[in-house]
């Protein structure tokens, strides 16, 4: 009897696709290995300098610095790429190596994803710029923001304050995030194609499975989770905040920051937005970070597009953190005053604005004790 089950064992698994389970683990190791810290960033991050390469070409640079010095990630929205002026602060800090992820995608979720890479960085402190325009407007997963940031522990705390309807009409979404956590080939597909991955050989869709009806989708990104619809605006006021940046930028940019503006809502996408905003926070300071929060401005045209008492829920969520975790917030009362000619736009700083921005940022690292 001990024989026949012994044998029935040694049956299974030679049945086993053993070949099958060595290619794939051969093919996660080359996945964590060839597109890890030190992979090849510097060539993928050529042609896009807003890329997810060149987010990680930055944090590769960032871990390999010498010891000695402080580390700090300063990470946001394309408020950050227009914001910080790192070599302002690289002046006025010398004692600090800074890194700069800047990057349209990185929103709550995006950034909650991305908690783990900054730690793994060797980062002694992050610094973010947000406001209302992170936490008040939809949550959106699509296109997947896998390929800036992927982690199942962002999509599992994502969960916990959803719901099963969530989950199910969100479901694609869902498994594409799941699938660039799990395989990094997955999850820089955009920048291997700017490489010269889209010279291969591609195969053209069946003209059966094309859709020539489908109508061309507005320039935002589809919602996941909204709680209401985009603010009102009175024509008059929205002609009169176009007219205000010719020639410095077309008028179609300008309707889209527009639509921007008015997505600043409540709804029960707030309270979505906030913890995973949150979630990433507690993250890097269990694990030792430092974090400055920064209020993010906003040129004073947009107070016709949205309703500005959302500022102050921000606020009170920002300070709620101050308090509770210990994050270094500055708000806009501690900065200088912030006049039009701060701005290019309706969202983004001139270099005069930025520096404000980053003289406050420096505040709250020296507060953080981070520098001199």
């Amino acid at each position: 009897m001990k024989s026949s089950s012994t044998s029935s064992s040694k049956s299974s698994l030679q049945r086993l696709p053993w070949a099958g389970l060595l290619a794939l683990a051969l093919l996660l190791a080359i996945d964590r290995a060839g597109l890890g810290f030190g992979g090849p960033w510097e060539r993928m991050a050529i042609d896009d300098p807003n890329s997810a390469a060149a987010t990680r070409l930055e944090l590769k640079r960032l871990r390999a610095q010498p010891p000695g010095k402080p580390r700090v990630i300063v990470v946001g929205t394309s408020q950050v790429i227009d914001g910080f002026d790192q070599a302002l602060a690289e002046s006025l800090l010398p004692e600090v190596h800074f890194a700069k992820l800047g990057f349209p995608r990185f929103e709550p979720f995006a950034i909650r994803a991305l908690a783990g890479d900054l730690i793994a960085s060797g980062a002694d402190a992050v610094c973010l710029i947000a406001s209302e325009q992170d936490t008040h407007r939809p949550l959106r997963l699509e296109p997947v923001p896998g390929s800036s940031a992927a982690s199942l522990a962002a999509v599992w705390d994502l969960l916990r304050v959803t719901d099963w309807r969530f989950a199910l009409e969100n479901r694609m979404s869902l498994y594409r995030l799941v699938a660039t956590s799990g395989l990094w080939l997955y999850r820089y597909r955009p920048d291997l194609y700017l490489a010269g991955l889209e010279d291969l050989p591609r195969f053209r869709l069946d003209e059966r499975l094309v859709d020539r009806t489908r109508k061309k989708g507005d320039p935002f990104r589809p919602v996941a989770l909204w709680g209401a619809d985009r603010h009102f605006v009175p024509p008059e006021a929205r002609r009169a905040t176009m007219d205000l940046f010719p020639p410095l930028m077309d008028q179609w940019n300008a309707r889209i920051q527009a639509g921007t503006m008015q997505e600043i809502t409540a709804g029960e996408h707030v309270a979505v937005q906030m913890h995973l905003y949150r979630r990433a926070l507690e993250v890097l300071r269990e694990a030792g970070l430092e974090v400055v929060l920064v209020e993010g401005v906003l040129h004073p045209a947009s107070r016709d597009l949205y309703d500005t008492r959302l500022r102050h829920e921000f606020v009170a969520f920002a300070q709620k953190l101050d308090a509770e975790l210990g994050v270094h917030f500055i708000p806009r009362e501690q900065m200088p005053r912030f006049a039009e000619s701060d701005f290019y736009d309706l969202i983004h700083t001139t270099r005069r604005g930025a520096a404000k921005i980053t003289r406050a940022m420096l505040r709250g690292l020296r507060a953080a004790e981070i520098g001199g």
